[in-house]
């Protein structure tokens, strides 16, 4: 048994999602990895799994996705003294052990022993090659010497130690993985942390509107959507004020601290989840934690719709933990509004949603001014009295979309505002009759200068 202590950086990248490198936070004396290095026959892993103590395909693993050329070369090389990479298990505090890399080989070996894969279609051998005589036969077909050949092959084995620090060990799954398609952050996870919480990430990852909001196929294979609740549950349970970077070790602790959850905690965290989901739908709809890049004097502005923006994914999620759904459907139109001045107007903002997204201070910033705005449009009953309704905005751009001040054509109802023709501040009204439509840029021009 070998143990040795080290000093990692971390980094997250998830499809067009990226966070930055930050340490992890975790003093030297707890940077332990403790692993064994054993050898086990294909007999024994057989034995192990009909024992149920080697986890092949948990419910954090990706399917079996090995051809049945591809698992049928993998047993032929056994038989040819090939040698065979070896596999990487972690220790559960079960004693039982998960397969972390060599899913796809182990699955292959012991398939074969059983007669069939794990849909139920029978193992033949197929496309064989140097053994040609042995394509489309079972195992059971096999001459007796091929037979001990196969069971008695060994396998080396690395296995991580159940006494490894967590959040090293999480660090030390992805550097060990090294199969042809790299697991991602939720998938290790999914390994590290198996017990209840994540069957509850697995069972809201499945919620249609969810699916329908984030329209990301690759996500849901790769259990990106697991991750991306996982955070919503982090920030709104620890809350973001207590956020300390990096997410990925912030949300690593929220599930150890909750592992194997209660029934009443359970409950708890669906609800919230579907609440908040459920109002997200409702108020920001197809452009959903969408980011909307702003336009200009020159240009039209346009929703970066084909990305997730994580940032405001947990802006928008969390941001509704503790209102009623009264409280913000009643305002969804000013909230959606203010939510796009933010995004189209304010510098502060802008960068704070698109760099450094994990750092401390940057998190913590862009909560605020978010839960800062949704206090302002929810809490405070004159709110309505100063700006417009979107159903004004709407009926204006549709009769007449062109800027009161440039005469330029807004192209898209977002690059729009309404403003007061007389001020509001000099006794005008929040009124029809005392709106104009104007694009963002010449307004905020206009209001600058006034301001110098």
């Amino acid at each position: 048994m070998k143990e040795y202590n080290l000093s990692v950086d971390e980094e997250l990248e998830m499809d067009s999602i990226t966070e930055d490198d930050v340490e992890l936070d975790i003093d030297i004396d707890q940077r332990k990895i403790i692993w064994q290095a054993k050898d086990f026959s294909i007999r024994e892993f057989l034995t192990m799994k009909n024992n149920g103590e080697l986890i092949l395909q948990p419910i954090y693993q990706r399917n079996f996705v090995a051809t049945d050329f591809i698992a049928s070369k993998l047993v032929e090389s056994i038989l040819l003294d090939v040698p065979i990479p070896a596999v990487y298990l972690a220790e559960e505090q079960d004693g039982s052990y998960s397969v972390i890399d060599g899913q796809q080989r182990l699955t292959s070996f012991l398939s074969y022993l059983e007669g069939k894969f794990p849909d139920s279609k029978p193992f033949k051998l197929s496309g064989l090659k140097v053994l040609s005589e042995l394509n489309r036969k079972l195992f059971i077909e096999l001459d007796s010497e091929f037979q001990k050949k196969i069971r008695s092959t060994t396998i080396h084995s690395i296995i991580i130690k159940r006494e490894s620090n967590p959040d090293i060990k999480f660090e030390i799954f992805e550097r060990l993985n090294t199969g042809s398609t790299k697991l991602n952050e939720d998938e290790i996870r999914n390994t590290v942390y198996r017990g209840r919480y994540i069957e509850l990430l697995s069972e809201l990852s499945g919620n249609p509107t969810f699916h329908d909001l984030i329209q990301k196929d690759n996500f849901k294979k790769r259990m990106i959507y697991r991750g991306m609740i996982l955070r919503f549950l982090a920030l709104s349970e620890k809350s973001y004020l207590n956020y300390k970077s990096s997410m990925k070790q912030f949300s690593n602790k929220e599930l150890r601290d909750n592992r194997n959850l209660s029934e009443e905690k359970r409950k708890e965290y669906k609800s919230r989840f579907e609440h908040c989901l459920d109002l997200v739908k409702v108020v920001f709809g197809k452009n959903a934690f969408r980011r909307y890049i702003p336009g200009s004097n020159e240009d039209v502005g346009k929703w970066a719709s084909t990305q997730i923006n994580m940032s405001l994914f947990d802006l928008q999620m969390v941001g509704f933990v503790n209102f009623s759904k009264n409280e913000v459907l009643s305002k969804a139109d000013a909230i959606r509004e203010e939510l796009l001045i933010l995004m189209a107007t304010d510098m502060e903002f802008q960068n704070l949603i698109g760099f450094k997204t994990s750092d401390t201070d940057n998190v913590k910033k862009r909560f605020k001014i978010y839960m800062d705005m949704l206090e302002r449009v929810i809490g405070d009953k004159s709110y309505s009295e100063r700006n417009f309704s979107f159903a004004v905005k709407e009926e204006l751009f549709n009769n007449n979309p062109y800027c009161a001040i440039s005469g330029q054509k807004i192209l898209a109802i977002e690059d729009s505002e309404v403003d007061h023709i007389v001020p509001y501040s000099k006794g005008g009204k929040t009124e029809k009759s005392n709106a104009q439509l104007v694009l963002r840029y010449f307004n905020r021009a206009k209001k600058d200068k006034m301001q110098e």
